[in-house]
């Protein structure tokens, strides 16, 4: 087989695409060394692993998404005739020849009953139209996890027969570390001081940090705990930052700014507890990275992270910033609780892993190929 990969969002930011898309191609990579693979970008890419010979980068620098989506990539699949487009960020032109595989990570963009947009206002409007279209006109969808699968017939009317499920992994990387030393090092660099409640990621809406702000200003005279967050500005969070101010937070609340991965791992070590009671997910890789490092979780009731979380995590009300507190003070003084959670999350993560998501998506290359 002759296999197109989209790698455009391997030139975005390190959000869940990116870190799917490195992973998957890292892992097929290694598995598959008989079917040919071209990956398109639209700028320079440092893999931090090396490609065998039945993998080529194909590079066409432009700064333009619609260029490089809707005009160059179709003209490629016309000129080159591959068997098999992956699409690892939903989206594809309906010009593209070949057998499409789009993969599905939410459908934020009709989830009316969230009441707040997501992303800008072109992008929204560019999923918003082409979502639909693509997961219709695709040879095959992936969802990759059941709860998006479900919304998907639910929201896009595509029968249950165009999806495939195949759930995402977590990374190695993502280890409980026994190097003091190592731990200490981290701590110094970001002036950690213990104890502490973590969060990394996206600041949007929908990731419902203004509740996990409010549940830590009702419960912080009663602990010690600061909370630490990582991550860039991000979309609509000024009412994050208004919150922080107006009950004098700062000193408690500390944002670190972008943490590269390493340190992350030793982040997720340090922590009491990883807070993501999120709005909405469709899937939740944070809470499989936490449960890998040894880190107790606390996760929403909603979308797919319960789903993800398994039994390793305590389950809230995302808008009941009181259950949220609760669920902390819990982390905080049960430490019975904290050694269930830990050893339930452990378990949990040894149903993923990205070679075997790797492996599912060649099953249904060859699948789709033989049809």
């Amino acid at each position: 087989m002759r296999i197109a990969i989209n790698g455009r969002v391997l030139t975005e930011r390190k959000g869940g695409p990116y870190r799917y898309t490195l992973n998957i191609i890292k892992e097929l990579s290694k598995i598959d060394k008989k079917n040919q693979y071209h990956i398109f970008v639209n700028d320079d890419v440092n893999f931090n692993f090396e490609l065998p010979s039945n993998f080529e980068i194909i590079q066409k620098k432009t700064k333009s998404k619609i260029f490089f989506d809707y005009i160059y990539l179709p003209f490629i699949s016309y000129k080159y005739h591959y068997d098999i487009w992956l699409f690892p960020k939903n989206t594809f032109s309906p010009l593209i020849k070949g057998k499409t595989i789009p993969v599905f990570h939410d459908i934020i963009y009709f989830e009316k009953e969230l009441n707040f947009r997501e992303f800008k206002f072109f992008d929204n409007l560019h999923h918003t139209i082409m979502i639909p279209i693509n997961g219709k006109i695709s040879t095959m969808n992936i969802a990759v996890s059941n709860f998006t699968s479900k919304r998907m017939q639910d929201l896009l009317n595509i029968p249950e027969h165009k999806i495939k499920v195949i759930k995402e992994g977590v990374e190695i990387i993502f280890t409980v570390i026994k190097d003091k030393n190592l731990l200490e090092s981290v701590k110094h660099k970001y002036n950690i001081k213990e104890p502490f409640f973590f969060y990394s990621g996206s600041l949007s809406p929908r990731k419902n940090m203004i509740n996990v702000l409010k549940a830590f200003n009702l419960i912080k005279d009663k602990i010690q705990h600061n909370l630490y967050i990582t991550g860039g500005y991000s979309w609509r969070d000024k009412d994050l930052f208004s919150f922080i101010e107006l009950k004098n937070l700062s000193n408690r609340v500390i944002k670190l700014g972008y943490v590269p991965d390493e340190d992350l791992v030793a982040l997720y070590n340090l922590a009491d507890c990883y807070i993501y009671p999120s709005l909405y997910e469709g899937f939740g890789l944070p809470i499989l990275e936490a449960q890998a490092c040894g880190c107790p979780v606390i996760t929403s009731n909603m979308s797919s992270c319960p789903e993800v979380a398994g039994s390793g995590a305590l389950i809230v009300d995302p808008y009941n910033p009181d259950e949220i507190a609760s669920a902390m003070l819990s982390i905080t003084y049960d430490n019975h609780l904290r050694k269930k959670l830990i050893k339930a999350g452990k378990i949990n993560t040894s149903h993923y892993s990205w070679t075997k998501c790797a492996q599912e998506i060649i099953l249904l290359f060859e699948h789709l190929y033989n049809k």
